[in-house]
Protein backbone atom coordinates (compact mmCIF):
# COMPACT_ATOMS: atom_id res chain seq x y z
CA UNK A 1 0.00 0.00 0.00
CA UNK A 2 1.36 3.46 -0.83
CA UNK A 3 0.16 6.99 -0.68
CA UNK A 4 0.48 8.09 -4.04
CA UNK A 5 -0.80 12.12 -4.14
CA UNK A 6 -2.92 14.21 -2.14
CA UNK A 7 -5.35 16.81 -4.65
CA UNK A 8 -6.80 19.75 -3.20
CA UNK A 9 -9.78 21.36 -4.88
CA UNK A 10 -9.65 25.02 -5.49
CA UNK A 11 -11.09 27.46 -2.95
CA UNK A 12 -14.30 29.14 -2.78
CA UNK A 13 -15.82 31.21 -0.29
CA UNK A 14 -13.70 29.88 2.38
CA UNK A 15 -13.78 26.33 1.35
CA UNK A 16 -12.10 23.44 -0.15
CA UNK A 17 -11.95 19.84 0.24
CA UNK A 18 -9.01 17.56 -0.39
CA UNK A 19 -8.79 14.05 -1.37
CA UNK A 20 -5.71 11.64 -0.98
CA UNK A 21 -5.03 8.82 -2.60
CA UNK A 22 -3.97 5.44 -1.47
CA UNK A 23 -2.88 2.88 -4.35
CA UNK A 24 -3.11 -1.15 -2.81
CA UNK A 25 -1.24 -3.70 -4.23
CA UNK A 26 -3.78 -4.87 -6.96
CA UNK A 27 -4.72 -1.64 -8.24
CA UNK A 28 -7.46 -0.85 -6.24
CA UNK A 29 -7.54 3.10 -4.90
CA UNK A 30 -9.04 4.59 -1.55
CA UNK A 31 -9.67 8.35 -1.90
CA UNK A 32 -10.17 9.99 1.85
CA UNK A 33 -11.76 13.13 1.10
CA UNK A 34 -11.93 15.56 3.77
CA UNK A 35 -12.74 19.40 4.12
CA UNK A 36 -13.30 21.50 7.75
CA UNK A 37 -13.10 19.28 10.30
CA UNK A 38 -11.85 16.21 9.31
CA UNK A 39 -13.88 12.95 10.35
CA UNK A 40 -16.01 9.77 8.75
CA UNK A 41 -19.11 10.39 7.79
CA UNK A 42 -19.71 7.65 4.84
CA UNK A 43 -17.97 5.35 3.25
CA UNK A 44 -18.55 4.17 -0.31
CA UNK A 45 -17.31 0.98 -2.61
CA UNK A 46 -17.58 0.95 -6.11
CA UNK A 47 -16.96 -1.28 -8.81
CA UNK A 48 -16.75 -0.90 -12.21
CA UNK A 49 -19.21 -2.70 -14.68
CA UNK A 50 -21.21 -2.15 -17.99
CA UNK A 51 -23.53 0.37 -18.44
CA UNK A 52 -27.09 -1.48 -17.89
CA UNK A 53 -28.37 0.94 -20.83
CA UNK A 54 -25.23 0.40 -22.77
CA UNK A 55 -23.32 -2.09 -22.30
CA UNK A 56 -19.85 -0.44 -24.48
CA UNK A 57 -19.91 2.61 -21.75
CA UNK A 58 -18.72 2.09 -18.71
CA UNK A 59 -20.53 2.86 -15.38
CA UNK A 60 -20.17 1.39 -11.85
CA UNK A 61 -22.00 -0.27 -8.98
CA UNK A 62 -22.04 1.55 -5.20
CA UNK A 63 -22.58 -0.06 -1.48
CA UNK A 64 -22.39 3.17 1.02
CA UNK A 65 -22.36 3.40 4.26
CA UNK A 66 -22.91 6.32 6.50
CA UNK A 67 -22.68 7.23 10.25
CA UNK A 68 -26.24 8.06 11.44
CA UNK A 69 -26.86 12.13 11.37
CA UNK A 70 -24.52 12.64 8.40
CA UNK A 71 -24.69 13.24 4.67
CA UNK A 72 -21.60 12.29 3.05
CA UNK A 73 -23.58 9.39 1.48
CA UNK A 74 -24.41 11.47 -1.55
CA UNK A 75 -20.84 12.48 -1.86
CA UNK A 76 -19.09 8.74 -1.26
CA UNK A 77 -21.64 8.03 -3.80
CA UNK A 78 -21.12 10.16 -6.30
CA UNK A 79 -17.69 10.08 -6.38
CA UNK A 80 -16.73 6.61 -5.40
CA UNK A 81 -18.95 5.65 -9.03
CA UNK A 82 -17.54 8.27 -11.02
CA UNK A 83 -13.77 7.29 -10.12
CA UNK A 84 -14.49 3.57 -10.60
CA UNK A 85 -16.61 4.62 -14.14
CA UNK A 86 -13.43 6.46 -15.42
CA UNK A 87 -11.09 4.82 -13.65
CA UNK A 88 -11.87 0.95 -14.54
CA UNK A 89 -10.32 0.11 -10.61
CA UNK A 90 -12.37 -0.76 -7.67
CA UNK A 91 -12.94 2.18 -5.63
CA UNK A 92 -13.16 3.04 -1.94
CA UNK A 93 -14.12 6.60 -1.00
CA UNK A 94 -14.00 7.76 2.95
CA UNK A 95 -15.57 11.14 3.53
CA UNK A 96 -15.93 13.32 5.90
CA UNK A 97 -16.34 17.21 5.13
CA UNK A 98 -18.13 19.49 8.45
CA UNK A 99 -18.33 23.46 8.03
CA UNK A 100 -20.13 24.85 10.95
CA UNK A 101 -23.47 26.96 9.75
CA UNK A 102 -23.36 25.93 6.39
CA UNK A 103 -26.38 27.98 4.16
CA UNK A 104 -28.18 26.33 1.18
CA UNK A 105 -25.94 28.30 -1.29
CA UNK A 106 -22.70 26.58 0.51
CA UNK A 107 -23.89 23.31 0.18
CA UNK A 108 -24.07 24.17 -3.66
CA UNK A 109 -20.42 25.44 -3.50
CA UNK A 110 -19.08 22.09 -1.49
CA UNK A 111 -20.89 20.28 -4.21
CA UNK A 112 -19.13 21.94 -7.09
CA UNK A 113 -15.96 21.42 -5.14
CA UNK A 114 -16.54 17.94 -4.67
CA UNK A 115 -17.34 17.55 -8.88
CA UNK A 116 -14.33 19.65 -9.62
CA UNK A 117 -11.65 17.36 -6.74
CA UNK A 118 -13.58 14.13 -8.44
CA UNK A 119 -12.20 15.24 -12.27
CA UNK A 120 -8.71 16.18 -10.47
CA UNK A 121 -8.16 13.12 -8.97
CA UNK A 122 -9.42 11.38 -12.49
CA UNK A 123 -7.02 13.00 -14.67
CA UNK A 124 -4.61 11.91 -11.95
CA UNK A 125 -5.04 8.30 -11.40
CA UNK A 126 -5.49 7.93 -15.03
CA UNK A 127 -2.00 9.54 -15.85
CA UNK A 128 -0.41 7.11 -13.09
CA UNK A 129 -2.02 3.90 -14.10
Amino acid sequence: MREIETIVSESSNGFSIKGTIIALDNNDLIVVVTGGRDHIGAVGLAVPRPSLLDPNVLSATSSILTIPGHKEDILVKDVSERLAAATRHNIIVVAGVHYDNLAKADLKILQELWIELTNKITTFINQEH
